[in-house]
Parts: structure tokens; sequence; C-alpha cells
């Protein structure tokens, strides 16, 4: 499944978030989240988690870059599950580290799912939006024909 679309929610004062139903089937009964690489949790499928590990696995452990990024990854990774109502349990840690408190976006960008906290998902978009032309010219240089209007 490509995970699109953009949702608005809270999370609850015990830290947990309701997964849009849309999402759920496809993401199964465990999936994975950690630290995205911008101030956001990324949500990953089972699938989708061990094609990342395994990549991750073939990392040179001599080089700390390596050692680093690999760290990133797996050390604000965690398995997670849906409860009844279909929320999960988003690590405190994990909140605090990206800065999400109450309000959040959850959106589905292709293989993945991310939640940012609602007032940096809009500072971030204001920011792209005067950025975006210029992006998207950069695509082409990584051998991807995307041919849109902007």
């Amino acid at each position: 499944m490509t995970f699109m679309g953009t949702y608005q929610n809270n999370v609850d004062p015990k830290g947990r978030v309701s997964i849009p139903v849309k999402y759920r089937e496809a993401l199964g009964e465990r999936f994975y989240v950690t630290k995205g690489f911008d101030r956001c949790i990324d949500i990953h499928t089972v699938a989708g988690w061990e094609k990342l590990a395994g990549k991750l696995h073939k990392l040179s452990v001599t080089k700390r870059d390596m050692r680093d990024f690999v760290r990133f990854v797996f050390g604000n990774a965690t398995e997670v599950e849906l409860d009844k109502q279909g929320r999960i349990l988003l690590p405190a840690l994990l909140r605090e580290t990206v800065g999400i408190e109450k309000e959040v976006i959850v959106m589905g960008v292709g293989d993945k799912i991310e939640i940012w906290d609602k007032a940096a998902w809009e500072k971030h978009q204001q920011e792209l939006s005067q950025h975006i032309a210029d992006i998207s010219e950069n695509v082409g240089a990584f051998d991807v024909d995307v041919d849109i209007d902007l």
C-alpha cells in the first residue's frame, strides 16, 4: 500500500494518538515507530522496517557516521500495536525529542507514515512552499521523472 493523505488529530494525556482508519489495515497488528529525519515520528510496516533494517545491517561498522546513523534509527525505535480504539502509544522520550505535545498531523508519505507536531508541520510547510520549485528541479538529479506543475 502507498500511504497518502493528511489528517489532524490529538495526543491524549497518556500519549496515545489515533491512527486513521485508512491506514490501520495496511499497518497490520504490529509495526514500528522511530524518530524521523525531520522533527517527526516515522511509522513503518513490518515489511518496510525489515527492508530498512536489512539495508542498515549492511553498513560498515568501521565508519563513525554509519554507526551513528544506525544508532539514530534503531536507538529511537520501538515496536507498537494498535489498541481496540485504533490508537498507538507514542513513547514519551520520542514525543519530547520531536516536540509533540497535543495537536498532531498524521500523514502518509509513500511507504511510511509521519506524525508531526501541528505547529512544527505548519512551520515546515511555510518553509517548503518557498522552496518547492527549487526542490522539484533537484529531484531530477536522483533519476526521478516528476512532471508536476507547481
